[in-house]
């Protein structure tokens, strides 16, 4: 689905499979950009999106991800295996991903599927500025909180400036995955310091999410006030 001139959104919900968070296909001058990438079981459905598109994966030059989880880069090995394309990651999640430890990634844990370890190509650093050509820049936010290695995307979309939050907006918290209250609570500060006209974040629909500034002070505000100790786990099914 477009979102905007060269964005596209490739993954998610409702466009491939239930365990993939929502992925982004950035078209730039020289090669085809993702950020995020989903699960292997949405695999083969992301990359019949990217061609209905018009659009051929073989053109993929690098996925960059949110961070090491199963629904968000569960994929990357295949698109490695498949197309070549590297993986960039905060280096506080690369082990995870490179290990495929099936807690941290949240493969085993959440998901019932082993995590299919891959090789990152570089770290991302907070600043760090990237440029697409075509009008498109991003820069890298590093948000520790909901895991360690966590960051978001801001992207200059020919002067729209559009926020990929990852899990750092609404994303679920545990132990067991690195979560850190204090960090979070600091990186939330960190994206209300700043403007963005919308924002997108790991587990929505379709769309572009508009009054970002207010809408991400308002997560803010309900951030710790009621933890929830019944988080679903994908794998299973339940009766309430």
């Amino acid at each position: 689905m477009k979102l905007m001139n060269h964005l596209y959104m490739v993954a998610g919900v409702s466009l491939s499979h239930p365990f993939d968070a929502a992925a982004y296909l950035i078209e730039g001058e020289t090669g085809l950009y993702l950020l995020d990438c989903g699960t292997p079981n949405g695999f083969t459905q992301i990359v019949e999106n990217i061609r209905s598109l018009g659009f051929a994966p073989e053109e993929i030059r690098c996925i960059y991800g949110t961070h090491g989880h199963y629904d968000h880069v569960g994929a990357a090995a295949l698109f490695r295996q498949k197309y070549s394309c590297c993986l960039m990651i905060h280096e506080e999640d690369a082990w995870q991903v490179e290990s495929g430890d099936p807690v941290r990634t949240t493969g085993e844990l959440l998901y019932g599927n082993p995590f299919p370890a891959c090789n990152v190509y570089g770290y991302l650093k907070d600043g760090e500025q990237i440029k697409f050509g075509n009008r498109i820049s991003m820069s890298v936010i590093h948000t520790p909180g909901h895991t360690r290695g966590s960051v978001c995307f801001a992207l200059d979309c020919d002067g729209y400036q559009f926020l990929v939050a990852g899990d750092t907006i609404w994303g679920g918290f545990s132990e067991q995955i690195g979560s850190d209250a204090k960090q979070w609570m600091d990186s939330l500060d960190k994206l209300t310091a700043m403007h963005f006209d919308g924002f997108s974040f790991g587990h929505v629909g379709a769309n572009v999410i508009a009054d970002a500034d207010r809408r991400i002070m308002d997560a803010k505000r309900q951030f710790g006030v009621y933890y929830n100790p019944w988080f679903k786990v994908m794998k299973e099914d339940f009766r309430y």
